[in-house]
């Protein structure tokens, strides 16, 4: 059997692979480019849905604020237990080997059958599965959590045309947020409902579930408004 070494084999492989994300990149980012002609030619509010962009990836964090709101809000403290719980199974992630998987009845003898395999496609497509899986899970979770987001058209408002606040950051983003925001978060009557007494939908509610579905300008009416930029403004 041929010995595999780091170089030259995977090396070249892995630049290979790399050049192939780059190409494929460079490729969508010339059918899908980012609108950048504002105030001389201004996207539509709502553009940008179902066109992968980075933005997918944060939103995927920023997802646990769409859904603990209101009354809510006191789990929110679960998402921090997250990436220390992925930080521990990376941790001890190269001591996988050492779970005596081969002692599950069904699980060992496919293992035994694999392992007597000759190398190839198949065989390193099996041992792959736990990656393939948690790539599957991770991809999926970022459509998910980003493909309705309307991200081309952050350039409808904010573009110096529609005035200093819109197109330049606050100067000063800590004091914007710890005072100012806090200040709007803290005094804002608005809900994400159409109107008082009702749901983002559209439909009525008790005025307690109303209150539930959060402030103007916190963390899940910046969700909204990155979902529904024409609605949540």
């Amino acid at each position: 059997m041929k010995t595999r070494k780091w170089w030259p084999h995977i090396a070249l492989t892995l630049i290979g692979i790399m050049i192939g994300v780059i190409v494929f990149v460079a490729f969508m980012a010339d059918i899908y480019p980012v609108p950048d002609d504002a105030p001389l030619e201004i996207p539509m509010p709502d553009e940008g849905a179902d066109i992968p962009g980075p933005e997918w990836i944060f939103l995927l964090f920023w997802i646990p604020f769409w859904y603990f709101k209101g009354s809510m809000k006191k789990y929110l403290f679960l998402t921090a237990l997250v990436p220390i719980f992925l930080i521990i199974i990376f941790a001890l992630l190269p001591y996988f080997h050492k779970i005596p998987l081969h002692r599950i009845p069904l699980l060992g003898a496919f293992l035994r059958k694999t392992r007597e395999m000759e190398s190839g496609f198949i065989k390193s497509f099996i041992y792959a599965i736990p990656a393939l899986i948690l790539a599957v899970a991770l991809t999926t979770g970022v459509y998910r959590s980003g493909h309705q987001a309307k991200v081309y058209g952050c350039d409808s408002c904010h573009n110096p045309a529609m005035g200093y606040r819109m197109a330049i950051p606050p100067t000063d983003v800590a004091k914007y947020y710890n005072v100012e925001r806090a200040m709007q978060i803290g005094v804002g009557k608005y809900r994400a409902g159409k109107s008082a007494g009702q749901d983002s939908a559209g439909e009525m509610v008790s005025t307690a579930e109303a209150d539930d579905v959060g402030g103007y300008k916190d963390a899940n009416w910046q969700m909204r408004h990155m979902y529904e930029p024409t609605f949540t403004w």
